[in-house]
């Protein structure tokens, strides 16, 4: 659905040039949640309005449904727009204007009937739950109720696609979590393709199906939530992965298991889903006859599937080991053997 190939963008600043995006290549499938996560300046807002060109990209070709971006005029450009909804971190809300007429605002724009735009905005101020906040004041409302108002604002046009600059950024985590169910919700009842930058792992963890990491304008690493958190590449990514689910063992552990008489072997365990509830750790005792310790353990969910990982400690045989190794991976187990201990 949407195809970026090679963008870049670089801007010029008191006579320096500046590589926002460098190069840029990902692709969005219909009706999925692409994040993209980077640190301040990683260039994450630059690419984010390429898409719907905000910004032209220096070079390269951003594509919308097969359609190349360059190749519009401004009519065409416009009427692409308007299915391509944005939401922004600071809630760009008329301060003038109540919630009913920022909503109606982009409906005035493309002339919709009066009796259209009142049944589109009630419907809209329903969906995002503030169907009794119509004749207030953005400055009368939250930080949440705000992003709120933005969201059924983007939604107006009917759009297929999402763009969500920083969305919860400016919120608190428990109102973060609200916005981020709504727009999981709205995601799954109008299969609207949302892509969202965050610098928050919290974000990308809970609604994201895959994500982009950037890093100096260049995205660094690219996949799938779940194989990222698994198996992050870069030092960026496990910086992130880190700051949600640590699955690095302390140090303190580490100088316990240095100690003579704790020989054996070191193993990661990840577990995806089902396979969090399966003994299989106990059948290496009784079929295997090996001793395992779990030494540390972390779980989570990740959207709706739960992720964990344990680190143990196998004492026995070496060739037993390495049976139990292959008998936990046939159980669906990614295992990764961090040490042997002496």
């Amino acid at each position: 659905m949407i195809d970026l190939i090679n963008v870049s963008k670089t801007f010029e600043q008191k006579g320096v040039c500046v590589e926002a995006v460098k190069e840029a290549n990902l692709q969005v499938q219909k009706g999925e949640i692409f994040g993209v996560i980077g640190y301040s300046g990683a260039g994450k807002s630059s690419l984010l309005r390429c898409i719907n060109y905000l910004e032209k990209p220096t070079s390269g070709l951003i594509k919308i449904n097969g359609v190349e971006m360059s190749t519009l005029n401004k009519q065409e450009l416009r009427m692409i727009r308007r299915k391509i909804g944005m939401i922004f971190q600071h809630f760009n809300l008329l301060s003038s204007g109540t919630v009913f007429q920022n909503v109606a605002a982009p409906l005035l724009l493309a002339k919709v009937p009066k009796k259209q735009i009142v049944t589109k905005v009630r419907e809209l101020l329903e969906l995002v739950g503030l169907q009794d906040k119509e004749q207030s004041y953005p400055r009368q409302l939250s930080g949440g109720q705000k992003q709120r108002v933005a969201i059924a604002r983007a939604l107006a046009n009917d759009p297929e696609i999402l763009l969500c600059d920083e969305a919860t950024s400016a919120l608190d985590p428990q109102t973060t979590d609200s916005i981020l169910d709504l727009l999981l919700d709205i995601n799954r009842k109008y299969k609207i393709t949302i892509v969202l930058i965050t610098h928050e792992m919290h974000v990308i963890k809970k609604i994201c199906d895959r994500v982009a990491v950037m890093e100096n304008g260049s995205i660094v690493e690219q996949g799938s939530v779940i194989d990222l958190f698994h198996s992050p590449q870069t030092r960026t990514t496990r910086n992130f992965v880190k700051s949600v689910f640590d699955t690095e063992l302390p140090e303190t552990l580490w100088n316990q298991l240095r100690n003579p008489g704790k020989a054996g072997t070191l193993i990661r365990a990840s577990f995806i889903g089902e396979s969090v509830t399966e003994p299989v750790f106990a059948d290496l005792t009784t079929k295997l006859e090996l001793r395992p310790s779990i030494i540390y353990g972390n779980i989570t969910q990740i959207k709706e599937t739960i992720f964990g990982t344990l680190i143990l400690h196998i004492s026995g045989d070496a060739a037993l080991i390495e049976q139990g190794i292959q008998f936990l991976q046939a159980q669906g187990l990614r295992i990764e053997v961090i040490d042997n201990v002496e």
